[in-house]
């Protein structure tokens, strides 16, 4: 699978503890290597409210989230954030 990364969550990404950073990379590279979001083994859940088309999800990284767009073959992450 083919991972975007954008600004603003590399921007987000330097504000965030040592071992979230080192997690959401490990996170990222099960990402490169999973042929599709299911197969990942990663704790991900489609963000409620989404309108229809739109396929936007939440990755769990400790207690952080990353958000990311789903477009097959590609996953556009998004933002890192505390949970909460």
């Amino acid at each position: 699978m083919e991972v975007i990364v954008t600004k603003t969550y590399l921007k987000d990404l330097r504000k965030v503890p040592w071992h979230v950073f080192s997690a959401a990379d490990a996170a990222l590279e099960r990402l490169k290597d999973a042929a599709n979001l299911q197969s990942s083994g990663l704790d991900y859940q489609k963000y409620q409210g989404s309108k229809k088309g739109e396929n936007y999800h939440r990755i769990r990284v400790g207690d952080r989230r990353i958000g990311a767009e789903l477009k097959h073959p590609q996953i556009i992450v998004i933002t890192i954030l505390s949970r909460g």
